[in-house]
C-alpha cells in the first residue's frame, strides 16, 4: 500500500501506530504463533505414535514408584513350580495332579476357582476324574483361548466345562515394547469374559453386586470401567478391539501364593482359602506363560524380571473386585480434547516462564522446577486418582515452546546483523560480505560482475517538507521498488547508508546493469509518491551510477564502488533523475 504524504499531524500518529504494530506482533504475536507450532508439533508427533513408548514407559515408573499396599487377601494363587512337577515324576503338569489339588482346595469351600491350564485332551490316567470333578463342581471356570493371531493359535476349552458356559478366555495383551499394561474383560464380539473378569464376577455375584452396562461403559457396584479407546493415554492408533481397560497394577503384584505341594501336604491353614478366589496356574521357571510387566524391571537385577500368567490374571482380578467395592480406582483417561488443551496450555507456560527469566541459567532453573512439578502432579494424579495425564507430551510441550522462541530471536539477531531493520533490504555490512564473495568467485571465472549505487534526489528537501516519519516511510517504499528490479536469486540490493541505495549483479554485462537501472528508476518513479520540493519531479526520484568490470588480480573490489559512485556523483551534476554509466580505467 503507498502511503500519500502530506502535513497532518495524523500522519505521524499513523506512523507511531505501524512502529507500535510491528513492536506489539514481534513481541507477543509471534511468541503465540511459535507455542501454537511447538503444541501443534508435538501433538501431531504423537498422533503418528512417535511418543508412544515414552508415555508407556513414563507411566510404567509412575506404577512402580507408589507406596506399597498389602496383598489382597481375596485373591490366592496356588503356582504349581518345578518342585511339584518333580514329586509327581511327569514330565508335565498332569490331570491326576489337578483333580487332587482340586478336590483338597474344594475342601475349604472357595467361592470360586479360576483354572488356568489348558484341558481340551486328556494327559494321563487321571483326566476321567478331572471331567468328573468339573462336572460336580459348579464353582470353577476354565480356561480356553478365542484370539487366534501369530503368537498362538486358538485354543478350545474342556468340553465338560464348555458345556457347562463355565469356561473363559486365558487371552493377554502384549504392548509394542513387549509388556502388558491392558487387561481384557471381553476379547471379542463372542461374549466370552476374560479369566478375570469371570471370576470377578462369580465373586462379585455373591455378595450381591451384577454389572449393569450401558451402550458406553461397565459399572460394577461402585466401579465405573470405562473401554479403552485407539487413542487413550499414552496410546496411539492401537488396537482396542474387545473391551480392553489400562491394568492398575497392586504394587509389586503381592499375592497370597502358594505350591501345589503345599495344598497336598495340608500346609495351608484351615479357612485360609475360604469365600476366596482362589486362582492355579502354572509358575514355573521355564514355562512360555510369562511376560514383562512395568514391575518387570528392578534395580536389583540383571535384566527383566517377567511375571506368571497367573500373577497377571490375578492382578487384574484384584482391580476389577477393587473397583466394584470402591476400594481402588480403576484407570481414566482424559478425553482426547482435553489432553490437546493440556498440552496447548504448557506451550503458553514454558513462553511465559522464558519471559520471566531474566538469564538463561534461571530459565533453566525454572523449567526444571517446573517439569519436576508436572511429574510429581501426574504421579499423584494416577496414585490417588488413577488419572493417567499426558505427562510426556505436556512435558515436551513446555521445553519445546520456549526452545523455539530462542531459537527465533537467534535467528532475528542473525537477520538484524544482515537485513536493514527499517527497509528490511540487506545492510551494509551484508553487501560487502556478499561483494567480496562475489569478486572472488568472479576472478575464478573471469565474468563480469556490476553494480548501481542509487540516490533519492533531493531527500534533505523532502524530509524538511513532509517530516521524517514520513521520509522513513518513503525510503521504505523506495527500497521496496529498487527489490523488485531485482529478479536472480544471486542478485542483491542493500541500502547503502542514508537515502543511498546498491545493487550487485554478479555475472552480468553493461548492457544487464543498464536494463536492471532502468527498471529500478521506472519502478520507483511508479509509485508517484508526492515530492514537491524536488526541483526535477513532481514525485520521487532517483539518481543512479552504473559500472560493470571484469576482475583482475590488479584490481580490488572497492574499484567497482568507487567507479559507481563517480557515475552518480555525474548522473547528480548533469541534473538528477537519470542513469550515468561509468566504466573503469582497466576495461576502457
Amino acid at each position: 500500500m503507498v502511503y500519500k504524504p502530506h502535513k497532518s499531524p495524523a500522519m505521524r500518529w499513523i506512523h507511531k501506530f505501524h512502529i507500535w504494530r510491528r513492536q506489539w506482533f514481534d513481541h507477543h504475536y509471534v511468541g503465540s504463533l511459535l507455542g501454537v507450532v511447538a503444541a501443534g508439533g508435538i501433538i501431531f508427533i504423537r498422533g503418528l505414535g512417535a511418543l508412544q513408548v515414552w508415555e508407556l514407559h513414563a507411566f510404567d515408573w509412575m506404577m512402580v514408584h507408589r507406596f506399597a499396599e498389602p496383598a489382597d487377601e481375596r485373591v490366592v494363587i496356588i503356582g504349581i513350580n518345578e518342585t511339584d512337577i518333580e514329586n509327581t515324576q511327569n514330565a508335565g503338569i498332569s490331570d491326576r495332579m489337578l483333580a487332587e489339588v482340586i478336590e483338597v482346595i474344594q475342601q475349604q469351600n472357595p467361592t470360586v476357582i479360576g483354572l488356568d491350564f489348558f484341558r481340551n485332551v486328556p494327559r494321563d490316567e487321571g483326566y476321567e476324574r478331572l471331567n468328573q470333578i468339573f462336572q460336580e463342581t459348579p464353582n470353577i471356570i476354565g480356561i480356553e483361548k478365542v484370539i487366534d493371531d501369530v503368537a498362538l493359535s486358538a485354543v478350545s476349552g474342556n468340553p465338560v466345562l464348555s458345556a457347562k458356559h463355565q469356561v473363559a478366555a486365558s487371552d493377554l495383551i502384549v504392548d509394542v515394547d513387549g509388556r502388558v499394561r491392558r487387561g481384557l474383560l471381553v476379547p471379542n464380539a463372542s461374549g466370552v469374559e476374560g479369566l478375570a473378569f469371570r471370576v470377578a464376577l462369580e465373586y462379585l455375584a455373591s455378595h450381591d453386586i451384577f454389572p449393569n452396562p450401558n451402550p458406553d461403559v461397565l459399572e460394577l457396584g461402585y466401579g465405573r470401567l470405562p473401554p479403552l479407546e485407539k487413542n487413550s493415554g499414552g496410546y496411539s492408533n492401537t488396537d482396542a478391539g474387545g473391551y480392553q481397560i489400562v491394568m492398575n497394577w497392586r504394587a509389586n503384584l503381592t499375592f497370597q501364593t502358594f505350591s501345589a505341594q503345599d495344598v497336598l501336604t495340608g500346609k495351608i491353614p484351615p479357612g485360609t482359602l475360604s469365600d476366596k478366589i482362589v486362582l492355579i496356574g502354572s509358575m514355573q521357571s521355564g514355562d512360555a506363560d510369562v511376560f514383562f510387566t512395568p514391575y518387570s524391571s528392578s534395580r536389583d537385577a540383571i535384566g527383566l524380571l517377567p511375571s506368571h500368567g497367573i500373577e497377571i490374571h490375578a492382578s487384574l482380578t484384584s482391580q476389577i473386585i477393587s473397583a466394584a467395592f470402591g476400594q481402588r480406582s480403576p484407570i481414566k483417561m482424559l478425553p482426547e480434547h482435553v489432553e490437546i488443551l493440556l498440552i496447548g496450555i504448557f506451550a503458553w507456560l514454558g513462553i511465559s516462564l522464558y519471559r520471566l527469566g531474566r538469564s538463561d541459567l534461571q530459565r533453566l532453573q525454572m523449567f526444571g522446577g517446573f517439569t519436576l512439578v508436572t511429574l510429581g502432579v501426574s504421579h499423584l494424579a494416577l496414585m490417588w486418582g488413577g488419572w493417567w495425564l499426558p505427562v510426556v507430551p505436556m512435558s515436551l510441550s513446555l521445553l519445546s515452546a520456549p526452545l523455539m522462541t530462542r531459537l527465533h530471536k537467534i535467528n532475528r539477531l542473525q537477520t538484524l546483523s544482515e537485513i536493514d531493520e527499517l527497509t528490511q533490504l540487506a545492510n551494509r555490512r551484508s553487501f560487502q560480505e556478499h561483494l567480496a564473495q562475489e569478486w572472488q568467485r568472479a576472478l575464478r571465472s573471469h565474468t563480469p560482475i556490476s553494480l548501481i549505487l542509487c540516490d533519492v534526489d533531493f531527500f534533505k528537501l523532502y524530509n524538511d517538507t513532509y517530516g521524517h516519519p514520513q521520509g522513513d516511510e518513503c525510503l521504505k517504499q523506495v527500497a521496496q521498488a529498487i527489490g523488485r528490479a531485482v529478479r536472480r536469486p544471486d542478485d542483491l540490493a542493500a541500502r547503502y547508508g542514508g537515502e543511498e541505495f546498491v545493487i550487485l549483479l554478479p555475472n552480468t554485462t553493461v548492457e544487464g546493469a543498464q536494463q536492471v537501472a532502468r527498471d529500478a528508476a521506472e519502478s520507483v518513479q511508479a509509485l508517484k509518491m508526492e515530492h514537491s520540493a524536488s526541483k526535477v519531479s513532481p514525485y520521487v526520484s532517483i539518481s543512479l551510477g552504473v559500472t560493470t568490470v571484469i576482475p583482475t588480480v590488479e584490481l580490488s573490489a572497492s574499484v567497482l564502488v568507487d567507479t559507481a559512485d563517480l557515475g552518480l556523483y555525474e548522473a547528480k551534476r548533469r541534473g538528477r533523475n537519470q542513469m550515468k554509466l561509468r566504466l573503469p580505467w582497466a576495461i576502457e
